[in-house]
Order: structure tokens, then sequence, then C-alpha cells
């Protein structure tokens, strides 16, 4: 067990001294070292520790399925956008459907159990640890049941029940059979990741001092509590349980867990450590903004993180990757475009709904001096979270512009990206068709006329891969207060699930609501958590994605457009909704609720059994 360890360390190194600024990592010789060095040195125990918090699976900046320029992640995957690039599997071939793959954001076995494996090992090895006194083992016990935790909690959340293992296991080549555990219930794998954190949190502290300040304190704990408890009661009331409950939850457990969920969010939000973020109450927009721009992670509202730092070889690619098409050019960036569906989830200042208001009483268009002015008077979180057609983007604006109209009403649309010459010479005057953004079908810039803002670095001069460190919010307050919210009307507390979401909605600038519903909470959740890798789960543990779009769900989606168009006669602009863009219409079957698990976990287990509606 203890050669896993000093495996382990090798990775952890590099990544300790540069997040934790411990210098002694960067003075002492440590070419080699023994696994008894490892367990004599509290220095050394910390920084495997390291490794075991970068190996966590999140759904962060660099997390897509399969090969990243397929620009397949948690939110293109949801409603609340597509990729740009014109590339299959579905994101070209608007003849096409696409139906979500079997092993969409995998993990196989034999990765992640390596991470368990890990976080096994290090516990055993905890308790037999000479140099540590024994508040530190159980402060650092109490550390790694939360990572473990959370691994676990990738895992179910994709597959259901998942094989429990909690403590190491001894590789003995006459007795195979005894590493092949099989898979154990859905819910009791979210009762064990409960347990753990409610555990973890009796001993994890409320603060860390600021070389530790990006470690788990009790509140990372009583997050992900909230979270899976949470999950575990939505896949209890609104799913069905199969296999004898490897998936599904008995829907009697519902209340059960949906307390827990209740419980562990009020004790968070009593702690009085975090803070919905608010530096800036009279600009709603800009103080939503800021709020996850690079070097305000520690905003007060950041419960848990990851932190990114290109000297220390651990920058993202999501600058270079998204940047809107005038900003890197060539097919670089653009690669998550808001849906006009997300656009007008965002309600209106009075709470009126979000619905884009494209024509007058009478029917006829209505006409802008500038396309920025169609969003006025909306949710500030919309122009922090989205490049709109007239935002300040960079010094500049962001400008998509799908064509011309000429005085006789001749359309003149855009035929390539940007960079391809879109230009119509009108009565001895050249006017550009696109905007420097995009406005075509073809090519890489956006098909829907927006871009993603949130995390967006306006600042970062070298915009090349791995040149980002923005850092990703892992859990934060509002989410916290959406839980609870969630949590409480679901338990009939409806009182203070109003409460909650109005907390929520008081800071970002609107009305409050003066009653609820689960259809307000699910929307305030929807806008206020937009782009940080909820909402696909979200719509799988409510069992809403296989719906039809009509019906809220992912069947038939493909995301509409807004099509921003420049009018000769008068120099204004008039819009109209793009119901067509190049890409394929989704199909999202029941068994896509659960990935399937990869055929090469099945042979290597007899005792797994496949996920419903999938063969190897």
């Amino acid at each position: 067990m203890k050669t896993n360890i000093v495996k382990l360390f090798a990775c952890g190194l590099t990544l300790w001294s540069f997040t934790a600024c411990n210098s002694y990592l960067e003075k002492e010789n440590f070419d080699i070292i023994t696994p008894d060095q490892v367990w004599d040195e509290p220095k050394l125990i910390n920084a495997v520790l390291v490794n075991l918090y970068d190996k966590l699976e999140i759904d962060g900046f660099n997390y897509w399925h399969q090969d990243a320029w397929r620009l397949m992640n948690p939110t293109t995957l949801s409603d609340e956008a597509q990729g740009s690039f014109q590339k299959d599997p579905m994101f070209d071939n608007a003849n096409a459907t696409y139906t979500y793959e079997d092993g969409l954001f995998e993990k196989k076995f034999s990765d992640q159990y390596k991470n368990i494996r890990n976080c096994n090992d290090f516990i055993a090895q905890l308790e037999e640890a000479q140099s540590l006194s024994e508040s530190d083992k159980e402060l650092l016990l109490a550390e790694t049941r939360f990572l473990r935790a959370f691994q676990y909690f990738a895992l179910v959340k994709r597959y259901g029940g998942v094989p429990l293992i909690d403590e190491p296991q001894v590789y003995d080549p006459s007795d195979l059979e005894s590493l092949q555990v099989p898979r154990a219930k859905e819910a009791d794998v979210y009762t064990f990741i409960i347990n753990e954190c409610r555990e973890a949190a009796k001993v994890l502290p409320v603060t860390r001092g600021a070389s530790d300040r990006y470690r788990a304190e009790k509140g990372a704990a009583l997050a992900l509590c909230s979270r899976a408890a949470l999950y575990a009661g939505s896949i209890a009331k609104y799913g069905t349980v199969e296999l004898d409950g490897v998936v599904g939850i008995n829907s009697g457990e519902s209340a059960n867990y949906f307390q827990t969920a209740y419980e562990v969010s009020n004790e968070l939000i009593d702690l009085h450590r975090y803070d919905l973020y608010n530096k800036k109450p009279d600009d709603k927009a800009q103080n939503y903004c800021d709020m996850f721009l690079k070097g305000n992670g520690d905003n007060g509202e950041y419960i848990f993180q990851k932190q990114y730092n290109v000297a220390g070889n651990k920058g993202h690619d999501w600058d270079k990757r998204n940047a809107p098409f005038s900003i890197n050019g060539g097919g670089w960036g653009c690669g998550v475009a808001p849906t006009l569906e997300m656009v007008e989830a965002y309600q209106y200042l009075d709470g009126t709904d979000g619905t884009l208001q494209l024509e007058n009483a009478d029917g006829t268009p209505r006409r802008f001096d500038d396309p920025y002015e169609l969003f006025g008077e909306k949710d500030p979180r919309l122009f922090a979270s989205v490049y709109l057609p007239g935002s300040p983007m960079k010094g500049s604006i962001m400008e998509w512009r799908r064509g011309v109209i000429d005085r006789d009403g001749t359309h003149y649309v855009a035929t390539s990206q940007p960079d391809g010459g879109n230009t119509v010479e009108l009565n001895g005057i050249t006017y550009s068709t696109s905007g420097k953004d995009g406005g075509a079908d073809a090519g890489d810039a956006s098909k829907t006329g927006f871009y993603q803002k949130k995390f967006f670095d306006e600042t970062l001069e070298n915009m090349e891969m791995g040149q980002s460190e923005t850092p990703w919010v892992i859990f934060r307050l509002g989410e916290i207060y959406l839980n609870l919210a969630e949590a409480a009307f679901e338990l009939g507390k409806t009182g203070e699930a109003l409460a909650a979401v109005n907390e929520i909605r008081q800071r970002a600038g609107m009305p409050a609501y003066s009653s609820i519903d689960m259809a307000k909470i699910r929307h305030e959740r929807k806008v206020e958590l937009a782009f940080e890798a909820h909402r696909y789960w979200d719509m799988k543990r409510w069992r809403i994605a296989h719906l039809d779009v009509a019906q809220g769900g992912l069947n038939g989606f493909r995301g509409t457009a807004l099509y921003p168009w420049y009018n000769v006669s008068d120099g204004k602009y008039t819009f109209e909704r793009g119901t067509t863009p190049p890409k394929q219409i989704r199909i999202f079957l029941q068994k896509n609720y659960y990935t399937k698990i990869h055929t090469d976990d099945m042979n290597s287990n007899p005792k797994l059994v496949q996920n419903p509606g999938y063969t190897n």
C-alpha cells in the first residue's frame, strides 16, 4: 500500500508548491523519497494530500466529453447553449439528429477507482503515522473522507449504484474474486456520501489560515452533503427503481433526503462564514460579473473552488477556447454559444416573462439604433453572463449581424465566418453582411448570436492554451440558498423556500416573489447558476430531460438563434428568431439518465450488472 503513496507524491509536489505557498518544497532535495520518509515527515504527508485534491472529478473549464474540439460539456449538452464549431457529432448537419451517447461523460471505473483507492490507502496509513499528533490525524482523516465522498458523488450521478469500497484492497493473484465487488444500491451510495460528509463536517475547521485557504473547510463538506442529498431526494421522487435498486431510489425515501438537504443547507448558512457577494450593490450586473473573474475567487461567497496557476503549469484553456471571434479569430475560440432560449429565461426587471419583444403591437418589427437596446430592462445577471449583440467587450463591442436589408426589402445574408469577406455593395456603398463576431451559418463563429461571458477574462493578454487562471467555483453560497429553497418546498415549508429564493433575487436586483412554486425555484436555479455545470445534471435528476422541448425537455431541442439585421433604409436594426440554425435535433432517451458502464469495466468484473437499456 505504501507504494501507492510514493507514486502519488511525485504528482502532488509541483501543485502544492504554488497553491499552498510552502517554500520548503522549493528548498529541499526530494530526488529520492522512500515510503518511510513520507510518513515520517508531516510536510510530505500534506504534499501527498495535494494530489488527492488534484484528482477530484469536477465539471470545470477543461472538462469536455472525449476531444475538446467537440465542445460537448454539461453546458452545451443542456439547453443553455450549443457548440459553435461546425463539427460532428451534434453541432453540424441540421438535417440530422443527435441521440445522447451511451457513454456520455463516462468515468471508467478502472480510472476512477484509482483515486478512491488512493484515498483508502491514505486513510489506512494515516492511522499508523507516528509523526502526526492525534488531532492532526483526525483533521487529515476528515479531509480525506470528504475527498473520497466527492469521488463517489462523481460516480453515482453518472451510473447510479457503484461498488462501495472504503478500505484498501490487497492484490492476491490466487484470489482475484475478492477484488470483484458488486454494485451497491444507488441509495446506499448516496447515504454513504451523506454520512461521510456529515462526519467530516464535525472535524473540519470553519476557517483556515491563508496558506491552507483552498483546502476543504467545514462548509465544503456541508455543501457536498447538501447537493448529494438534494440529488438523491429528486431521484427518489421523480425517478423509477430498476435492477432491485441498483439504479433508482424508493420514493418513500425522498422526504428523508430532502430533510437532510434542508438541515445541512441551513447549518451551512448559519455558519456565517460565507456571504452572497454584493460589493457593488449599485451596479448589479457588474457585481455579479466580478464574482467570477480572475483574482476574485476569495470573494466571500465561494465555499470550495479549484485554483489555477500558469507558473506552476496549472493553467486552463477556457479563454482561448471560448473567446468571441474578433478576439481570437481564425477559428479559435467561439466555443460555447448560449441559446436564445437561455437568454429569454432571464426575466425583465419588473419580474415579467423574459421573452424578447421583437415586434410592435401591430406586428411590424421594432427598430433600434443599437442592437443592445433590445435587451434593456432585463435581469442584470444576463449582461454579466452573456455577450449580447452590442455588448461592451474588451474595449469594443460584440458585433454579430445576420445580414443587411436593402431599401426594397431584399435580404443579403452573411455567408461565411467574419474573416471570409462578408460584404455587399448597395448604391455604391459597401456594407458588411456580418459583424466582426459572426452572423453566418458557416464557419466557427457563434450560430446563435451570443457568446458566454461568465468566467471570461478580458484582461488576459496571452490568450493561448493553458494561460488562464480564473478559478472554477465548485460550491458557492448562491447554490446553497437554492438547494435550501428546493428542499424546503419539497417538504412543504413554502415560507422558507420563498425567503431563500428572494435572497438570491434581491442580490441580483430582481423583485421579490410574493408566492413560490417549483417552477419558480427551478427557473431561479437556471439563471443564477447558468454555465456553472448544474443545468444538465438538474434536468437529469428532475427527470425532465426526456420530455419534448415544448415541455421543457431536451427531446427535439436544437437551440434557437437571434438574428439582428441592419436596415439600409434608416440605419436601424430589426430582429427575427433563427429557428433552424445548423445544429442537429437532439434525442434524449430514458436510458440516458444513467451512463453506460464501459465494456472494459464490465469484462474485468463479472459481478457488475449493466445499466438498463444498454448491452455490451
